[in-house]
Order: structure tokens, then C-alpha cells, then sequence
């Protein structure tokens, strides 16, 4: 049966913005990711010019158009250097940090992918497993009953203290401290409007700062390398792993390339875990009676200790909380590619170049996937099976998350320990406006306050936007 195609003047959209053509329309985009893509969404369907009879910017909402544009890695890629808002200058420092999985393509992509997969192979997961446990114990012996604190900057710093230790092996008393303040400055600057907006190396500029940032933070790791394979000590980090690595070819991972990874790592492997922890514990503390029964999970199988690896399989409702949690507030809110022919998509004919935008957080409000999608309801995981396109947390397809069993293991650990230990909830009218530009997060931080641990049925009411996005009642 023959398809008709329309052309892609007639592809619906808001109308560009006056003056400002189709980049204007970047404008509320930018500042409300979340509510200008529900608003095209609803507004104009499953496939929405960012501006009508435009094709520079081009949203799908549904997962047949998800799976077209994650399946097939050759026709879209992800944005390299060249194609990023971010100016990266050719064989900068800057470059080589930002030269990870996420930001190469093609069989320079495979192959780095199939060098990288023997680091996160499940014996490997064992290997790293008791650093997650030991930083966790360490960094909660700090916190006491009474405190208050902002939870999303614990977990940031938290999820980046294990990421140091198990992607590099540097504990706090040999460098991991100073390590964990430049990645976070440095990761700070290089997702900042602000870098993004005036990209030139001038004293005083966030880029300039950025720069110096980049050749200090390449320099650390490139110097680790260094001292990793004049040791000839086998460790159990990521890196160490990485370093002996080889295909059957005997190709191996150069230490650019090295160095590329494992910062890509961090960067993938941290802000969206603290993400997902702090909107769990927060999904937790507002639904009370999901708290109890987690909490009593934990003590029939743990009894107040670190779960072992076998037992985190046992925890069947934390992980459906977790799940839970990624579907109503996923880390990653949107993500891009970029056509590298023409293309046919619905019934629309679309050109080389254009920039395809799927949304997680769309897809995961589809009331056909998900009956009362704005209700925090655990529950509806003992018997959904979404199909890979429709449930994205780590994304899908040939480049979905190869950190994605880690990240799990990683949520599983820091949840029991907080769980067992404190009762975790929020000051009463706290202000809690949900936000980020591409990863969700708080805007103005997430204030707790540690209880004793114990069964309780109480929840403070909060203001801000989460409760348009969630369902608190």
C-alpha cells in the first residue's frame, strides 16, 4: 500500500516568535521546558515544529516515534562538538573532557561502547559493590536526628563521592575530596546558560572560567592515568577496568579517550542519580502509608543493615518505588538528536539536519500507558510491562544507559540506608517548584528535616509547580 507524505511546511507548531524567527520560540522552551512541550503537546499532537513550517526543532510524543528516533543510531545521531550549544574549540581541553559515549557517533561510538561494556558487567558490579556501601555509611554518619539539610545538594554530593570511588578508586583522604569540588564546578559551568550564551575566553566570563576549569580537570585525570599504569596494581574502580581493556583486534581505549569516558561518566552518572534519589525520598515523605510499607520491607529482609547484593533483588517495593519515581519525575527530561539524511516520520517528509526532541517526562504521562498518570501509585509495577519505548528512564535502543544497572544498585543501597535510619520529611510549607533545563532537579533545593526512624502517618503540605505535576491529594 503506497504512503502518502506531507512536506514539512506542513508541520504544526506555535507560530515564530516576531523578529526573533524560530530561535525566539527557544525562549519559553528554555525557561519551561516542561510546560511549553505539555503545551505542544496538547495543543498540536504527537509531532510539533518548535515553529510551524519549520524544521530546525521537531518534537515526538509518543513511543513509535521514540523508537524510531532511539533505534536507528545511524540516521540520528547525538549531539557531538560540532552540533552542541556549547562552543568546545578543536583539540582543547574541553573537547577531550566532552568526547564521552553521549557525545560521539557512528563505529567510533560502537566501538568505544563494546571497550567500555566488560566495566559494567555484572561480576564487575560485585567488584563495586562495597564502595557504594562504604561511602554511603560514611557520608550518612555525619548527619544526625534534628538536622536539617538541603536534600538535593546531599545526594549531588553523595552520588559524586561514588562515582569518584568506583569510576577512578580515590577515596576522600587521597584526592577524591578535591576531585569531587572541580568535577562539580566544572559540571556546574558546562550545562550554565551563561557559558552557552557568551562563549569567549575573557577574564571574568563563565566560559573563560570554564576553560580554566577544563585544562586543570584534564590534567588531574590524565596525571591518574599516569599513576595507575606505573603502579601496575590491579584496582577494582571503573578506570582501572577500562585501562586493560581490548577488543580482538587488540585495539584499545587511548588515553584521550580515557580521559573522555571517564568523564562522561561522571557526568552521567552523577547529577541524575542525586536527581532520582531526591525526588524518591520526596515522593516517600509526601505519601506516608508507601513510606510504612517500604520501611517494613526493609526491616523483614535487612533488620537495619546494608542489603548484600543478593538481597537487593528481595526489595521488590523499593525497586517498583524507584520505578515509580523515574516515570512521575524522570531525571532526563528531554533529549535530542540530530537527522543526518532526509527522513519520512508519520506522514511528514523532514530533511537532513533537522533536530528530533523526545521528552521521557511526556511519555511517561500518556494516560493510555499510564491510568492516573499524575498519582505516585508504586503499585501499578507489579503488573505494567511497558514496552522499552514507552517507559525511558535511562533511554532505549542501541545507546541506552550502559550505567543503568549500577545507577539501580546505586539507588537501592542510599534509599535502604536513609530509610532505615531516619524518618525524612519536609519543614510544612515548604516551596517546592520543580525545574531544570534538560535534567530535573529542585530550584531552590530540597529542605528536610531527619526524625528518628519509625512507622509515622504524618506529611507537611507543600507550595510551589510540583503539585501541578504531581498528584498529592
Amino acid at each position: 500500500m503506497h504512503t502518502s507524505y506531507a512536506g514539512q511546511n506542513a508541520l504544526p507548531g506555535p507560530r515564530p516568535m516576531p523578529l526573533l524567527g524560530v530561535r525566539g520560540n527557544l525562549i519559553p522552551f528554555i525557561r519551561n521546558p516542561i510546560g511549553y512541550m505539555g503545551s505542544l503537546h496538547r495543543n498540536y499532537g504527537e509531532i510539533v515544529s518548535l515553529a510551524r513550517r519549520t524544521t530546525e526543532y521537531v518534537f515526538v510524543f509518543a513511543p513509535e516515534y521514540n523508537q524510531q528516533v532511539l533505534s536507528n543510531t545511524s540516521l540520528f545521531y547525538n549531539l557531538d562538538p560540532s552540533s552542541s550549544p556549547l562552543r568546545i574549540p578543536p583539540n582543547s581541553a574541553l573537547s577531550r573532557l566532552f568526547a564521552g559515549l553521549t557525545q560521539i557517533n557512528g563505529a567510533r561510538h560502537t566501538q568505544q561502547r563494546q571497550l567500555m561494556m566488560p566495566a559494567f558487567q555484572k561480576k564487575r558490579m560485585e567488584a563495586y559493590y562495597d564502595d557504594v556501601v562504604a561511602v554511603t555509611e560514611r557520608r550518612l554518619g555525619g548527619w544526625r536526628v534534628g538536622q536539617q539539610h538541603d536534600l538535593f545538594q546531599e545526594m549531588r554530593e553523595l552520588t559524586l563521592s561514588i562515582a569518584v570511588k568506583v569510576f577512578v578508586g580515590l577515596d576522600p583522604d587521597q584526592g577524591g575530596d578535591a576531585m569531587c569540588r572541580l568535577l562539580e564546578q566544572w559540571i556546574s559551568l558546562v550545562f550554565s546558560l551563561s557559558a552557552m550564551a557568551l562563549p569567549f575566553n575573557l577574564p571574568g566570563l563563565s566560559y573563560h572560567r570554564l576553560t580554566a576549569l577544563s585544562e586543570e580537570l584534564e590534567g588531574l585525570l590524565r596525571s591518574l592515568i599516569k599513576r595507575k599504569r606505573a603502579s601496575g596494581v590491579g584496582q577494582n574502580d571503573v578506570l582501572s577496568t577500562l585501562m586493560q581493556v581490548h577488543d580482538e583486534d587488540n585495539n584499545r581505549l587511548t588515553d584521550d579517550e580515557l580521559i573522555g569516558q571517564t568523564n562522561f561518566l561522571f557526568m552521567a552518572g552523577h547529577a541524575t542519580t542525586a536527581s532520582a534519589l531526591t525526588w524518591t525520598l520526596f515522593l516517600l515523605a509526601q505519601h506516608p502509608s508507601v513510606m510504612n510499607d517500604v520501611l517494613d520491607e526493609c526491616a523483614g529482609k535487612l533488620h537495619g543493615d546494608a542489603p548484600t547484593i543478593g538481597q537487593l533483588d528481595e526489595l521488590s517495593l523499593l525497586d517498583s518505588v524507584i520505578k515509580e519515581s523515574m516515570r512521575l519525575l524522570p531525571p532526563v527530561l528531554w533529549w535530542g538528536r540530530i537527522s543526518t539524511a532526509p527522513f519520512s516520520i508519520g506522514p511528514y517528509e523532514l530533511p537532513e539536519g533537522t533536530r528530533m526532541i523526545h521528552s521521557a517526562y511526556i511519555t511517561h504521562r500518556i494516560a493510555e500507558l499510564y491510568p492516573q498518570p499524575n498519582k505516585f501509585l508504586p503499585e501499578r509495577w507489579r503488573t505494567a510491562r511497558p514496552g522499552p519505548y514507552e517507559y525511558v528512564p535511562f533511554s532505549a535502543g542501541p545507546r541506552g544507559c550502559l550505567g543503568a544497572t549500577f545507577a539501580m544498585i546505586e539507588m537501592k543501597v542510599v534509599l535502604a540506608a536513609i530509610l532505615q535510619r531516619y524518618r525524612v520529611t519536609l519543614p510544612p510549607d515548604s516551596k517546592i517548584d520543580f525545574g531544570g533545563m534538560m535534567l530535573s532537579a529542585p530550584k531552590s533545593g530540597m529542605p528536610i528535616q531527619l526524625n528518628p526512624p519509625g512507622r509515622h502517618q504524618d506529611m507537611s503540605r507543600v507550595r510551589g509547580n510540583i503539585s501541578s505535576m504531581v498528584d498529592l491529594n
